[in-house]
């Protein structure tokens, strides 16, 4: 340590005295390096002026040296071995050494002769010298201030090391991997997997002044070394050592702005719009911070107190091992619009236009010439001319073309059907124009409100004409959008809109709603369900509209909780899903890891007495956590299960394969929308979501063809290719 410490003190001497700016700033004088560097840290590496010229050459490395970024990599690498030997030195003895030469750095400079002067051999020494020395002098400020200095290094030396990040371009164009271990923000220390050392200096605007008017040259004009000795104002020591701007929120803020700035090269454009909001948010946070520590902390009581209070007020669960007791009514629902649209024997089109019917089409041409009135331009769009577009549009799916110029280029059936229903500069300006709201009634608090008519009306009519059944699913799907920042796994499309939607167990979507932060479903928020319980709730709701029947629900454990089932109970609606272990109220089922070491089949339960609930855990594939309020244990089936050489047969509650009957709705209709989707796209975000509404609408129509006409229904290729080609043929315009 001591050989370090000789070498620390070298540099010191070189590397800090130095001339003084006009406004009294210290500079840096950097000792000119030896054209011989190389031959003198190869063969007296034990030097102390070696080592020093070393950490010289390591500091004030420049991108322009080599020939490219792997070179100036591996140079750094070499640097930085000949400097500090980690091959040698232990971590802590690295560690203090950096901590200690930044430490020297911010100290006054009477002080700094001083301490030069003796032969200290640990930080210790260090801080019991400064201390004496303020102790004949007698300031009360500086001692308050060197024990805070003393505090942070003990925490610096001992701080364990962050996970390894990759680190931003620095201004003359060399990157490495780095690690924070220095809370300063005038400077921080980085040190790499490969022991690999670096120094980050983030200059202030002052000490950019000071350059100036001593006439230094800027890092703009000249390239300058991207690591290089911290030069500080005394300004600016004077104000890192003031206790009362040193607060922990304002510390852990600093850190926090500095790694977004080093990451910053490694985000896309929208992560670094966040970042940079989420920087100005801090900074704007630290101005305020002796305040807001104090709002934040009585918040944070009163949430505490306010949840305490919410919880003492709800009785505890009292479980017990019996199977569940319902007592809904049984359905005996008789669907009659099902009925009468069997009797009404619709085609295609007409199916297809109980969804997208005139009132959708009378908006769809307002609100499109609206638009271009607003824009000054005379559109005068017509239903008939939506019409062709919409056939275009559904011609899409299973006509694909690289360009949808193509569909009046080439020469077949269905291009002829085109280039013969709409002309296609015609069919361009409509397309651009198209729109669904005044933008001069449009309410800022919600993300979809551009579309947010054309989504009532459609939720309206899919209700209208659901089928009435017994069981529904309610899950979450996805509208593809690469534009969009939204990512659900386990789903063929995982990028794009996230959407609430509830489906039959066939796949007939009954409603959906675009996923946003601040959600438009309005339910009652005394229940306290959460964002996924209250979807569920709201769902409910809407099905309650068509008539008060048991409906049965079942959803996944992104919504289930023992509070949201016996809330459906209360309305009257069954409800079965899978839960999450932290939500299972303490029942006290069969660990998992226990459960995995018995025989597949087995299943624990437990009811809950007051609320009639019900909670099973089985081992079937894997271990599956249900609750419902409606179907329990009994009848328990036989199911088939292959163990690797025989297959045998295996216990299922009855509560296990109702669900899994059911789960498949919002898979199904997933997988009838994906085999001919809507392909031509405009520029306009919500152009993908007017895609999914129409693909939506054509499966919902195919839904009830296949109902109205159980043995000579079409596949769904001709079904919308009958639709497509109607609206092509029927609505083409006479003048084009």
């Amino acid at each position: 340590m001591s050989l370090f410490l000789e070498a620390l003190k070298l540099s010191m001497d070189e590397a800090l005295p130095g001339p003084t700016s006009e406004n009294g700033d210290s500079l840096v004088k950097v000792k000119e390096e030896d054209p011989t560097w190389e031959q003198m840290c190869s063969f007296q590496e034990s030097s102390c002026d070696t080592r020093e010229l070393c950490r010289l050459r390591f500091r004030q490395f420049c991108y322009q040296e080599v020939t490219g970024p792997r070179e100036a990599l591996a140079q750094l690498q070499e640097l930085c071995h000949q400097w500090l030997r980690p091959e040698t030195h232990s971590k802590e003895e690295i560690l203090e050494l950096l901590v200690l030469e930044q430490f020297l750095t911010i100290l006054p400079k009477e002080l700094q002769a001083r301490v030069q002067a003796c032969h200290l051999e640990s930080r210790k020494d260090f801080v019991t010298m400064l201390e004496n020395l303020q102790k004949d002098t007698g300031d009360p400020g500086q001692q308050t201030s060197l024990k805070m200095e003393e505090e942070a290094i003990q925490a610096l030396v001992t701080e364990e090391r962050p996970p390894w990040s990759l680190a931003h371009r620095s201004p003359c164009g060399n990157s490495a991997q780095e690690k924070v271990t220095n809370t300063s923000p005038v400077a921080e220390e980085v040190v790499t997997k490969d022991a690999l050392f670096n120094a980050k200096q983030e200059t202030s605007e002052e000490l950019q002044h000071s350059a100036e008017a001593s006439g230094i040259p800027s890092r703009d004009c000249v390239p300058q070394p991207p690591c290089c000795t911290s030069v500080h104002t005394d300004k600016t020591v004077a104000h890192l050592n003031t206790p009362k701007d040193r607060h922990p929120g304002d510390l852990w803020a600093q850190m926090h702005i500095s790694s977004l700035e080093y990451a910053a090269g490694d985000m896309m454009r929208k992560g670094r719009k966040k970042d940079k909001a989420r920087v100005s948010e801090l900074l704007q946070g630290l101005a305020f911070s002796g305040d807001s520590d104090v709002e934040e902390d009585n918040k944070l009581e009163a949430y505490h107190a306010q949840k305490k209070l919410r919880l003492s007020n709800v009785p505890e669960k009292n479980w017990t091992k019996r199977d569940i007791k319902p007592n809904f009514p049984s359905w005996l629902a008789l669907d009659s619009g099902l009925l009468n649209l069997k009797n009404e024997k619709l085609n295609p089109v007409e199916l297809f236009e109980l969804f997208f019917d005139d009132e959708v089409f009378n908006l769809i041409v307002n609100e499109t010439n609206n638009y271009a009135s607003q824009k000054n331009v005379n559109l005068e769009v017509t239903v008939q001319e939506v019409r062709c577009v919409f056939g275009i549009l559904l011609l899409s799916g299973f006509v694909r073309r690289p360009r949808r110029g193509m569909y009046w280029e080439i020469s077949d059936a269905d291009q002829n059907l085109v280039r013969d229903a709409i002309r296609r500069d015609r069919f361009e300006l409509i397309f651009s124009y198209l729109h669904f709201a005044d933008n001069s009634h449009l309410d800022q608090k919600d993300k979809f409100t551009k579309l947010r008519p054309l989504i009532k009306q459609m939720n309206r009519n899919f209700l209208l004409y659901a089928p009435l059944e017994e069981y529904y699913y309610f899950d979450k799907t996805m509208c593809e959008c690469f534009d969009s920042d939204q990512f659900l796994n386990g789903k063929p499309i995982r990028i794009g809109y996230k959407i609430w939607c509830g489906t039959t167990t066939q796949g007939y979507l009954v409603w959906f709603e675009p996923y946003q932060e601040e959600s438009m479903v309005t339910v009652d928020k005394d229940l306290d369900l959460g964002l996924g319980g209250n979807l569920v709730m709201h769902f409910a709701d809407v099905l309650l509209e068509r008539g008060q029947y048991p409906y049965h629900l079942c959803f996944d454990s992104f919504f289930t909780s023992v509070k949201l089932v016996s809330a459906l109970k209360k309305k009257g609606v069954r409800a079965t899903g899978t839960i999450r272990e932290n939500r299972t109220e303490k029942c006290p089922l069969m660990n998992v890891e226990h459960m995995r070491k018995m025989k597949k089949g087995y299943f624990d339960f437990r009811v809950e007495e007051n609320e009639e609930v019900i909670l099973c855990r089985w081992h079937g594939d894997g271990i599956i956590s249900l609750c419902s309020n409606a179907v329990g244990i009994e009848p328990a089936s036989e199911l088939n299960c292959s163990d690797e050489e025989e297959i045998h047969q295996i216990a299922q509650p009855s509560i296990v394969k109702l669900y899994g009957e059911c789960r498949e709705g919002v898979s199904k209709m997933d997988q009838i929308i994906s085999k001919y989707r809507v392909r031509v796209r405009n520029k306009k975000w919500y152009s993908v979501l007017v895609s999914y509404i129409i693909d939506v609408a054509m499966n919902n129509a195919w839904q009830l063809h296949r109902t109205c006409n159980p043995g000579t229904s079409l596949d769904l290729l001709d079904f919308r290719k009958y639709v497509a080609h109607f609206y092509l043929e029927h609505n083409a315009n006479p003048s084009d």
